[in-house]
């Protein structure tokens, strides 16, 4: 699935800087300073800047740390166990597609047994258990996953459309005016663009098409304003 992309170099804290923060009596007051050169927008709360003390290293915007990675991954989505990686911004896409793609294979899968398992329930042509159950317990398997994954795949698309991420659904990014869940909502054609890019032909390819570093996103207007 590729990677979701990490907390760059210039977000973590020089030897000079970390020595400031770790010494000083007042260490926000330091992480405020570092901050003004870099484009953070959301803040930690109580209004405190977000900082990692693992990676030590300023939060971009929309950036976690993730305990089984070990690493603050940019627009983390989740940690997820099904394909041992991270979901984040430079994967998101990919994430998207691979539960569109295996929606259509075992929805493919469990329409080719269809004919079989109505057969054997029907008690047409007479279907001996031994000889098909193959075919019957593939049946289940395939309906049963397609169902779960229209569920999973639908619920990111109402977080696509709504430019939030998993983390964001639960708890919306803290802004200068206060917590707020449509902070990055740009209208959902805009939001979609900003996982799958402008180019038509792509978005439904396996390609990197998502624009920006992972770093810094759009905010809506009404937002922007309290910034």
């Amino acid at each position: 699935m590729g990677r979701p992309g990490y907390m760059p170099k210039s977000f973590m804290l020089t030897y000079e800087n970390f020595e400031r923060y770790e010494n000083c009596d007042n260490p926000q007051e330091v992480l405020k300073d570092i901050a003004k050169d870099l484009p953070v927008v959301t803040y930690a709360n109580n209004d405190t800047v977000r900082f990692c003390d693992t990676c030590q290293g300023i939060k971009p915007d929309r950036c976690h740390h993730c305990s089984m990675c070990q690493q603050c991954v940019l627009k983390m989505d989740h940690h997820c166990p099904w394909v041992n990686n991270c979901v984040g911004w430079g994967n998101y896409k990919y994430f998207v597609l691979f539960l569109f793609y295996a929606i259509l294979y075992t929805m493919y899968v469990a329409l080719s047994s269809l004919k079989y398992f109505i057969k054997f329930w029907s008690g047409g042509h007479h279907m001996k258990v031994s000889s098909n159950l193959h075919v019957l317990f593939l049946f289940f398997v395939a309906a049963m996953f397609s169902i779960s994954l229209w569920s999973l795949f639908g619920f990111h698309i109402y977080l696509l459309l709504s430019n939030r991420t998993t983390l964001e659904s639960f708890r919306g990014p803290i802004f200068q005016h206060g917590p707020d869940k449509n902070g990055f909502n740009l209208g959902r054609s805009n939001n979609f663009r900003q996982v799958f890019g402008n180019n038509k032909w792509k978005w439904f390819l396996p390609i990197f098409t998502t624009p920006g570093e992972g770093v810094e996103f759009p905010v809506r207007m009404s937002t922007s304003q309290q910034v």
